[in-house]
C-alpha cells in the first residue's frame, strides 16, 4: 500500500483587469503562483518605473512587441514572495492605444498578449525569470534519477511528470518549466468580441470576461518505495475590460461613446419638438372631425 504526500494549494484569484474611461486606458494584474518544487526566497517590496530603469524598459519593450503604438507609464509593482508562493501585483497607464472621433472612443487591445522577458529582481529574488532560475534544475535533477529507476540501491523508483495534467517526458519537462516567466499573457486572446460580454444595468458599465489560462500546471510525482510525493507548479489567470455605458468591439478593439453633451442635448430637442408636433396633430385631427362628423340620434 502506497502513501501519497501531496502539497495544499491555496485558492487565489489571479488576472488582469483593464478599464476605459475617455481615452484613458489603465491595466490592474495579479499574479499569483503556488508551487512547491522549491524554496523561495523570502521578499517584500514594492517598485515602480519611475526609480526602477529595468523595470520601465522591460515593460516598454514588451508592449512594442505585442503592439508598437502601445507605451507603459507609471508602472508600479508590488513583489511578496515566501518559500511556497509568489504575489505580483501591479498596475499601469497605457498610452498609444486610443483615439476619438466625434463621440466615440476606441481602444485597441492588441497590447494584451504582452510577455516580459527579462529577468527582473527584487533584493536575492528573480521574480519573472523564474523557471530557470529555480524550477529547472530540480526537474533536471529529477530527471536524471528518473533514468536510474530499477537499478540496484535507487532511491527514487519512479518518476513522472505531468504538464496540463498529461504525463511528458523528461526533456519536454525541463524544457516546459525552464521557459516560464510569471509576467507572459500571451495565452489572452486580443479579439475581444470572442469574450464573454456582460452589461450590468445597476452600475452602468459593460465588460468582457476572457476565461482562465494557465501557463504553468507542473505536477512530478516522485516514488519512494512505499510513499509517493508529488511536486506542484501552478500559475491561472483571467481577463477582464470594462468600459462605462454599452460598449461594442470591433476586431481587437472595443468602442465606447463620451459624448460631450451637446448631441445628448440635440436628441433631447428633437424628442421634444417630436412629441410637441405629435400633440399638435392629434387636436387639429379632433378639430376637423367635429366639424365633418354627423350624429345620428336613435
Amino acid at each position: 500500500m502506497f502513501a501519497a504526500s501531496i502539497v495544499s494549494v491555496p485558492v487565489h484569484a489571479s488576472g488582469m483587469s483593464v478599464s476605459v474611461h475617455g481615452q484613458q486606458v489603465h491595466a490592474n494584474f495579479n499574479l499569483w503562483l503556488h508551487q512547491n518544487v522549491t524554496t523561495l526566497p523570502t521578499e517584500t517590496t514594492t517598485i515602480d518605473s519611475s526609480s526602477d530603469m529595468n523595470l520601465a524598459s522591460a515593460f516598454t519593450q514588451a508592449l512594442h512587441v505585442a503592439y508598437p503604438a502601445a507605451t507603459p507609464s507609471g508602472v508600479t509593482l508590488r513583489v511578496d514572495s515566501s518559500s511556497g508562493n509568489l504575489n505580483l501585483t501591479g498596475s499601469m497607464d497605457v498610452t498609444g492605444v486610443s483615439n476619438q472621433t466625434g463621440d466615440i472612443v476606441t481602444a485597441n487591445m492588441t497590447w494584451l498578449p504582452f510577455h516580459v522577458t527579462s529577468d527582473l529582481k527584487a533584493g536575492n529574488l528573480s521574480y519573472n525569470d523564474v523557471g530557470s532560475t529555480y524550477f529547472r534544475s530540480v526537474v533536471s535533477q529529477y530527471a536524471v534519477l528518473s533514468a536510474m529507476v530499477g537499478r540496484p540501491n535507487a532511491t527514487v523508483t519512479g518518476v513522472t511528470f505531468f504538464v496540463n495534467a498529461s504525463a511528458v517526458g523528461p526533456p519536454a519537462a525541463e524544457n516546459y518549466v525552464g521557459n516560464f516567466t510569471m509576467l507572459d499573457f500571451r495565452a489572452v486572446n486580443p479579439t475581444v468580441g470572442e469574450w464573454i460580454q456582460n452589461y450590468t444595468l445597476n452600475n452602468d458599465t459593460t465588460a468582457w470576461r476572457y476565461p482562465s489560462s494557465t501557463p504553468l500546471d507542473l505536477d512530478m510525482k516522485i516514488d519512494r518505495k512505499n510513499v509517493t510525493t508529488s511536486y506542484v507548479a501552478t500559475l491561472e489567470y483571467s481577463a477582464e475590460i470594462t468600459v462605462p455605458g454599452i460598449g461594442r468591439t470591433k476586431g481587437n478593439a472595443v468602442l465606447l461613446g463620451v459624448g460631450t453633451g451637446q448631441t445628448e442635448w440635440a436628441m433631447a430637442g428633437i424628442v421634444v419638438i417630436a412629441i410637441i408636433a405629435a400633440v399638435a396633430a392629434q387636436f387639429l385631427l379632433r378639430s376637423k372631425k367635429k366639424k365633418t362628423v354627423v350624429f345620428r340620434k336613435k
